[in-house]
């Protein structure tokens, strides 16, 4: 495991490097040398501490969905299998955040079947708020909504066909008569009781707002990162970008987004009238916090649960 972790820090970080000098050759490479150079660093741990608060609210999340499953394991434990699980905000769709079911059940024998549906609605609410924060950052700028929209219907249809009770018997008839699905049918039928459970209308509700307030402390980081840099720029345009930016990287698939989302962040501070050079330096910056930074705080919490898991 610890290697996997390493491989994908290592990875993360050589093509964020090359991303960077990618989108400089768009520049003047020495000017944005210099314009990173001009950033006042004492502010960046500001920055650090308003995303570590992000992390703990969707600490929040995740331990509301295991109460709510009935999943007993040590707040402790659980406190540093989340963090663990950052290491894998690499992987295509933060997919890899599925390891926490492997950590949990090696910790207390939970069948995944359980815990994974967790993991699919801390999904669901967070993409769900992502999706209506757009649309509105959209709605306010006049620009077009049909993207996202199509992106909330096609999800919605999804989260509909496994949470209909008809649809989903259906489905699980047809995929027992499959021989080699047989064997999964249980676990799978398991998976979509607790996924109705924890996708259930008050469940929903609570940590798709929990999930709004999660997005716009990370919007508020990137407000108030703009403005160290004296960029002048309104808030809705600022939240517009880091929102906006975040999404089309979700939606590429791509790990972490990866030269989608650094790039978006970099095209949309330009069109609103920022300078390039800058516009490169803030997507390079935030970038550190919000996606290397999970890295080494998950990085630490990996040894703490490997120690754990060997006792």
């Amino acid at each position: 495991m610890k290697d996997k972790i390493s491989k994908n820090i290592f990875i993360s970080i050589l093509v964020l490097i090359a991303i960077y000098i990618a989108l400089s050759f768009y520049s003047n490479f020495d000017l944005v040398l210099s314009t990173l150079a001009s950033f006042n660093w004492k502010f960046f741990p500001i920055i650090l501490i308003i995303i570590y608060i992000s992390f703990l609210l969707k600490f929040i999340k995740w331990q509301y969905y295991l109460n709510l499953s009935k999943v007993k394991i040590k707040l402790s434990d659980s406190f540093q299998i989340f963090m663990a699980s950052l290491t894998m905000s690499v992987t295509p769709g933060k997919i890899g955040e599925v390891i926490k079911s492997y950590m949990i059940k090696e910790l207390n024998g939970t069948s995944t079947s359980s815990t994974i549906p967790i993991i699919f609605a801390e999904k669901v609410t967070e993409i769900f708020a992502l999706i209506f924060l757009v649309v509105v950052g959209l709605s306010i700028l006049n620009i077009g909504v049909l993207i996202p929209i199509i992106t909330l219907i096609v999800l919605s249809i999804f989260v509909f066909l496994v949470l209909n009770t008809k649809t989903s018997n259906w489905l699980l008839k047809k995929l027992s008569s499959i021989k080699i699905l047989q064997k999964y049918i249980i676990p799978i039928n398991i998976s979509v009781q607790n996924s109705r459970l924890v996708l259930s209308p008050k469940p929903f509700a609570l940590m798709f707002i929990m999930s709004l307030v999660i997005w716009l402390i990370e919007c508020l980081g990137f407000y108030l990162f703009l403005i160290k840099y004296d960029i002048n720029i309104s808030i809705t345009k600022s939240f517009f970008t880091y929102l906006f930016s975040i999404f089309i990287g979700s939606i590429s698939f791509l790990p972490a987004g990866l030269g989608i989302t650094d790039g978006s962040i970099t095209l949309l501070l330009s069109n609103f009238n920022v300078n390039e050079e800058i516009a490169i330096s803030t997507a390079f910056i935030i970038r550190i916090a919000t996606l290397w930074f999970p890295l080494i705080v998950g990085g630490f919490s990996i040894f703490k649960i490997n120690k754990i898991l060997k006792k």
